[in-house]
């Protein structure tokens, strides 16, 4: 009988272990290059339901807002073509990747408009503080689609890999126009983490596949401080940033820009990659000299960085 049994269980072990390995081998199957192109993006304005958002509407064709993402993300190679898109979405203010597009809904950006200051802020106008958050959700979303399309790996939630994938393309941005997106897209996290203060979260929010508001805003200063620790000087001195998170930031760039570099870059077209950030990408009114909320100085406003640990350096040996 104990034969049996050790035979039965040698057996179903066996078995486990072979279907184990043609999960991971399908899971993991490289896409073919030959089916992996650049330009993949179309583009989708859809006729506002509400009359409301048609000045909304026409800003946007005028701007040529999606014309623009369609070529600043033509380098990443996909095997599909994805529609950008927006819309209306019956008063709800979402972003969304699904069935192979990206959709903005015009509520969203009637959201941002009512989030922004009315007034210059921080050295940005009101014009200026809508480019940040109007680009990051764009991109957040493009993060839902590379990782679906593409199949990309990762531990963790996928809307903080989506966060994290957007924060790290904003920085990538000549140093002036990563600071004034950085600073835009944190008015409205900034804004809803300051509503957060001294109410405990209620669950729904704790079980959301999102972080929290003040967590994803700290998440992006966190990046921001770790990528150029002189341009974010000031994001600890304004309460942008702990001290007791700041000297984890760098780590925190470091190990985000392995992984791109590791997982993403494979799948962009570096030559095409090189015109796209030689590009002049926004016309900001805000002179360069205004973004700063201060000058930089690294006794009052830095603190001693840890890098990435021996165990795990990213542009180096890996140490035994």
């Amino acid at each position: 009988m104990k034969l049996v049994f050790r035979k039965a269980l040698l057996v179903a072990v066996a078995s486990v272990g072979f279907l184990w390995t043609i999960q991971t081998a399908s899971a993991y199957t490289e896409i073919p290059a030959d089916k992996l192109k650049t330009n993949q993006f179309d583009v989708e304005y859809v006729e506002p339901k509400n009359p409301a958002h048609r000045p909304i509407y026409e800003m946007l064709k005028e701007k040529h807002i999606l014309e623009k993402f369609q070529a600043f993300l033509a380098p990443i190679k996909l095997p599909i073509r994805i529609t950008l898109k927006v819309e209306g979405c019956d008063g709800v203010a979402n972003a969304t990747f699904w069935d192979d597009a990206i959709k903005v809904c015009y509520e969203y950006f009637e959201y941002i408009w009512k989030q922004t200051p009315k007034m210059a802020t921080r050295g940005l106008s009101q014009k200026d503080a809508m480019i940040g958050p109007t680009v990051d959700v764009f991109l957040h979303e493009a993060g839902h689609a590379v990782l679906e399309v593409l199949d990309i790996p990762f531990f963790g939630r996928e809307e903080e890999v989506a966060d994290y994938f957007a924060t790290y393309l904003l920085l990538q941005f000549c140093k002036d126009d990563a600071r004034r997106l950085i600073l835009g897209a944190s008015f409205i996290s900034g804004r809803e983490a300051m509503e957060e203060q001294g109410k405990a979260p209620e669950l729904r929010l704790l079980a959301d596949t999102h972080s929290l508001p003040a967590q994803r805003h700290f998440n992006r200063w966190c990046m921001a401080y770790g990528a150029d620790p002189v341009l974010f000087a000031d994001a600890i001195s304004f309460g942008m940033l702990p001290q007791s998170r700041a000297k984890h930031c760098r780590y925190e760039y470091q190990t985000n820009e392995y992984a791109f570099r590791k997982l993403i870059s494979p799948y962009i077209d570096e030559d095409l990659k090189r015109e796209v950030m030689a590009r002049k990408w926004f016309q900001f009114e805000t002179p360069v000299a205004a973004t700063y909320m201060e000058a930089p100085t690294a006794t009052a406003t830095t603190v001693e960085a840890e890098d990435a640990p021996k165990a795990f350096r990213p542009f180096g040996a890996r140490v035994r």
